[in-house]
């Protein structure tokens, strides 16, 4: 009998070193779609409100909560338990706000955003100019934000207001600065940008490393 579409699950032993799962309690786990954030450092909503948050004991008590119009992830109402979430999402259940983002360890972790969680924290990947001379901002989400602002340069963060999709503030990719590890075997360790050189950057912590600064956000 012929395949009806692609498999919805995948076995436990594949899913991503990234995301801590109970042990022996699932042979199979959420699928999560393909999205903003790559596989191997991302995990399905689903999965995310049960396992990481722990709101809800299982998926039929999941999809309520998405179903009834209770979840958002960056101020958007979600619809899809396999929805692709990763570092720096900000999620919304029921007015709660929660951010997305990296143990010491590597591991994806969910944690109480105390703020008002309408502003999140995005790092510039690309500058290129659009029409009208206007520069086009590639995030590290995937989005591109369009501005008039020519002081903002590749490696910077931003505050992005997810309600007026305005840049509230710019923080330079510059010595000095505090980061963190946002992909890779390194991701969730921090420390300071002691110096800069090319695509690398040297980080203070309890020793120095080198790290690539493609893959550092300020913070």
């Amino acid at each position: 009998m012929a395949r009806h579409g692609e498999s919805k699950h995948f076995k436990r032993s594949a899913v991503t070193g990234a995301v801590i799962i109970p042990r022996k309690k699932h042979k199979y786990y959420i699928k999560n779609l393909p999205g903003k954030h790559r596989n191997a450092e991302s995990i399905a909503l689903g999965g995310a409100i049960r396992d990481l948050m722990k709101i809800s004991s299982n998926m039929k008590e999941v999809k309520y909560l998405i179903n009834s119009g209770f979840v958002k992830v960056d101020g958007k109402k979600i619809t899809e338990p396999k929805y692709n979430i990763g570092f720096g999402d900000l999620i919304d259940i029921k007015g709660e706000k929660f951010t997305v983002s990296f143990s010491e360890k590597a591991k994806l972790i969910i944690v109480k955003d105390e703020t008002d969680g309408n502003v999140k924290r995005l790092k510039v990947l690309s500058k290129s100019k659009g029409k009208g001379g206007k520069n086009v901002l590639r995030m590290n989400d995937g989005r591109n934000i369009i501005t008039d602002d020519d002081k903002i340069q590749v490696q910077d963060t931003v505050m992005l207001n997810l309600s007026t999709n305005k840049i509230e503030k710019t923080i330079p990719f510059e010595q000095g600065r505090d980061v963190i590890i946002y992909k890779g075997k390194n991701a969730g360790s921090t420390g300071k940008i002691i110096r800069l050189e090319g695509n690398s950057v040297e980080l203070k912590r309890v020793g120095t490393f080198l790290a690539d600064s493609s893959s550092c956000m300020v913070l």
